[in-house]
């Protein structure tokens, strides 16, 4: 179900001919990877591959985002048309690019299980079963099914990612692909000036689809992430957005593949005429050594009143040691010269301080309560219970709301804390539900790690079998804990939970380098 099959380069290799090529040809004929590979960016070193259609020479190679729509999705309609045509039916990878939901021949909503059973089509390390043959509940794709068509827009969408990945458009730089964009922008008029408006281009998306469709399509937007949800700054070589998003703005702005194909083309041969770069470099006038080393020293001993020699060759050896040698009497005359102490800015806190401190000092305590919709009390989710945000830079929020600063600090929640409220919950959904109350069933209900299960059991000394019997009361069992709210978990526990640390950088080619080792 992914973007790259795994072991891919075995079969390949045991095909017939050359192993490359066979490879090549199995990815761009038979994976959904050519849908991505124009938005995947270029690798500094995969300039050579950008005529191929491999996956060489791309920035990274995604490797979760395949996953998360990973449910086998097909069309009854396009099984019984393929038995007609071809004597036998298939799976369509047109049906599985993100964010489309009907089929773009027919236009009727795909299924990922069966409509009479619901057993799902696909099961994780199974084979995808043969599309033609009966469910184990007697429903087959073959039978008469009702005529229902989806949406005008998901009808186009489903179109449009089908001759996206029908056109194997070749490997583009992430400057091409947003030039493409931001050109376009200009003729629809999505600017701020002399500017590409991300802004309005959000909002002329989602007039015109909605949010309903979005939110389906996109979970980010689902989840209300909307500041950040188009971005055009290149990020490691490639625009950091997922493939449905992409696809969103590429229809949105072209209406069809074949223009946003030749945009794109039109766009790289104007970024190989104008060469690397087409902005002419002002010449600065140039200043002679003496100038340059003399200009830094009157810098730094300008930004440090107590600057002497000692500190001059720590920081600026070259400088010191240039004017030592050559021009040590203007260097004595500036370290003996009389510094003036810098008039340090009087301190005037905002006025409001006082009301954000007792709004901070009272609201807080309701962000530590024990529910479904729990969030961890940070920076971020304690400036939502104030009326205006406080200033992001830390020294001038303590400088203007120095007591709103001071219970903002107060009211921090360690991840281990949060975590523990988060456990708590989940062993008063497990007694609710009536499930076994054990490490094995916390991630049925819960985002918790069940690597923490146990070492927090064993340090409070929970009864489990009690929790099973008599319920669990949140509120009480998280106070019964003792811990503070800064608690740095239980003692000795070093393993690595998620995050960065989780995942390996490897470059995009190591999908070959695994499967020869």
């Amino acid at each position: 179900m992914g973007m790259l099959p795994k072991q891919l380069q075995v079969l390949a290799a045991r095909l017939p001919g050359d192993a490359t090529n066979n490879l090549d040809e199995l990815i761009r004929a038979n994976t959904t990877f050519p849908a991505y590979r124009p938005f995947l960016g270029t690798s500094p070193e995969g300039e050579t591959a950008v005529s191929g259609f491999s996956f060489l020479g791309v920035a990274r190679v995604p490797r979760r985002e395949g996953t998360v729509h990973g449910k086998a999705k097909l069309c009854p309609c396009c099984v019984q048309q393929d038995l007609l045509e071809l004597g036998s039916a298939y799976w369509h990878r047109s049906h599985h690019l993100p964010g489309v939901s009907v089929c773009w021949r027919h236009g009727d909503p795909l299924i990922h299980s069966c409509p009479k059973c619901s057993h799902p089509f696909f099961r994780k390390l199974r084979l995808l079963p043969s599309v033609s043959e009966a469910c184990i509940c007697g429903w087959s794709t073959l039978a008469p099914s009702t005529e229902i068509k989806g949406t005008l827009f998901e009808q186009r969408f489903s179109q449009f990612a089908h001759e996206i990945l029908q056109q194997n458009v070749p490997l583009m730089s992430s400057d091409a692909l947003c030039a493409t964009y931001q050109r376009q922008c200009r003729k629809k008029g999505y600017t701020h000036g002399s500017f590409t408006s991300t802004a309005k281009l959000f909002n002329s998306i989602r007039d015109k689809y909605g949010d309903v469709a979005l939110s389906k399509m996109d979970s980010a937007y689902a989840a209300g992430k909307h500041d950040q949800w188009i971005r055009f700054s290149p990020n490691f070589g490639k625009l950091d957005m997922p493939l449905v998003r992409h696809l969103i703005i590429a229809l949105h702005l072209f209406g069809s593949a074949s223009e946003f194909v030749q945009a794109l083309k039109n766009e790289s041969i104007l970024k190989s005429v104008a060469g690397p770069s087409s902005r002419q470099k002002l010449e600065k006038p140039q200043l002679s050594k003496k100038a340059q080393f003399r200009q830094k020293i009157e810098l730094a001993l300008a930004i440090r009143a107590d600057a002497n020699l000692e500190y001059l060759w720590k920081n600026f050896y070259r400088a010191t040691r240039w004017l030592k040698e050559n021009d040590n009497v203007w260097l004595a005359e500036k370290l003996s010269a009389d510094k003036q102490d810098p008039a340090e800015p009087e301190e005037i806190s905002d006025p409001r301080d006082s009301t954000f401190a007792d709004i901070l000092l009272t609201r807080a305590e309701n962000l530590y309560k024990i529910s479904k919709e729990q969030k961890r009390v940070n920076i971020t989710n304690l400036q939502k219970l104030l009326p205006t945000r406080l200033p992001s830079d830390p020294s001038t929020r303590i400088r203007r709301f120095p007591l709103a600063s001071q219970q903002l600090e107060l009211a921090l929640e360690s991840v281990w804390h949060f975590r523990l409220r988060r456990l708590i919950r989940a062993l008063a959904d497990l007694t609710n539900l009536n499930l076994p109350v054990n490490s094995g069933s916390v991630d049925k209900v819960a985002s918790v790690p069940r690597q923490i299960f146990q070492p927090i059991v064993n340090l409070f000394e929970w009864d489990l079998d009690a929790f099973a019997k008599h319920g669990v009361d949140p509120d009480a069992l998280l106070r019964s804990t003792g811990v503070p709210r800064d608690w740095a978990g239980p003692p000795g526990f070093n393993m690595v939970l998620g995050g960065n640390a989780y995942y390996r950088n490897k470059p995009a080619d190591d999908f070959v380098r695994r499967g020869k080792s």
